[in-house]
């Protein structure tokens, strides 16, 4: 009797070690499915890596579009947020004429945010900390910003700056 207790409980493990092996997760086709949907979107004053999500589909931004295309100056004003080796958006367009004001927060660390095309460069701040610099976009083209403490622009604190 005890022979056969055995050999049920060995068979019942290795048949549900098979079925649990041999299958992949429910959740995996979900990820899939998302993961293949993903893509980045391009809004205006969409700010930083927020991440939405709506039903299976997973959209991220990480640029932010601002300014008018009636060719008529404005003021525009970016939220950037910086930490340990990154910048929140990694891309800001806006069109030339404009005058951008760059609000720069610090989530962690101690960085700047510095564009050498148009003198623009905050202090260096704490974790915590923040400051704006303002400046006109008098020049087209696409320009690095990016964080000048140590090591940090090599190791990808920088984001790009598009005038059009």
């Amino acid at each position: 009797m005890r022979n056969l207790i055995i050999i049920v409980i060995s068979i019942i493990v290795l048949v549900g070690g098979y079925f649990m092996f041999s299958k992949k997760p429910a959740m995996d086709g979900a990820n899939t499915q998302v993961n293949e949907m993903s893509g980045n979107e391009t809004g205006t004053m969409n700010t930083g890596q927020d991440k939405t999500t709506t039903g299976a589909t997973t959209t991220t931004s990480t640029e932010v579009s601002a300014g008018t295309t009636t060719g008529t100056p404005t003021t525009v004003t970016i939220d950037v947020a910086g930490g340990n080796y990154y910048f929140k958006p990694g891309t800001i367009t806006v069109h030339k004429g404009d005058t951008v004001k760059i609000n720069f927060k610090n989530d962690g660390g101690m960085h700047d945010f510095k564009i050498d095309e148009f003198g623009v460069a905050t202090k260096k701040i704490g974790s915590g900390q923040s400051d704006t610099v303002s400046f006109v976009a008098d020049k087209a083209g696409s320009f690095e910003y990016y964080c000048s403490i140590g090591s940090h622009r090599q190791m990808g604190m920088k984001g790009m700056l598009i005038v059009e």
